[in-house]
């Protein structure tokens, strides 16, 4: 990962001193847009999960995080693997949201 981080730190200097291109501009658009559109279905797939698990113990996922982090749910394996998916979701929505240019 660290290397990941310096190539990325190179390309934010060659933008801060003005050496970027059309060809650069454009592969860090298609990356972007790939990643993009990977993590959208994948949050799609979560969600369904998700609410498939609301619908079988009609509460909503939100509820059912604070009640679990609260220690009232028990450790049943639906319980663990719903957990589970809400932090997945969680944090694919805030990888979406740096994606989208928005702060997190």
């Amino acid at each position: 990962m660290e290397a990941t981080l310096e190539k990325i730190r190179g390309l934010e200097q060659i933008y801060i001193k003005g050496y970027e291109d059309r060809f650069l501009d454009n592969a860090l658009r298609k990356i972007i847009s790939h990643q993009l559109a990977r993590d959208r279905a994948d949050l799609q797939v979560l969600q369904q999960d998700l609410a498939e698990l609301e619908r079988k113990y009609r509460i909503s996922s939100g509820e059912f995080y604070e009640r679990f982090q609260a220690g009232q749910m028990s450790d049943e394996a639906d319980f663990m693997e719903w957990n589970a998916l809400y932090k997945m979701t969680t944090k694919l929505r805030n990888r979406l949201d740096i994606l989208q240019g928005q702060r997190v």
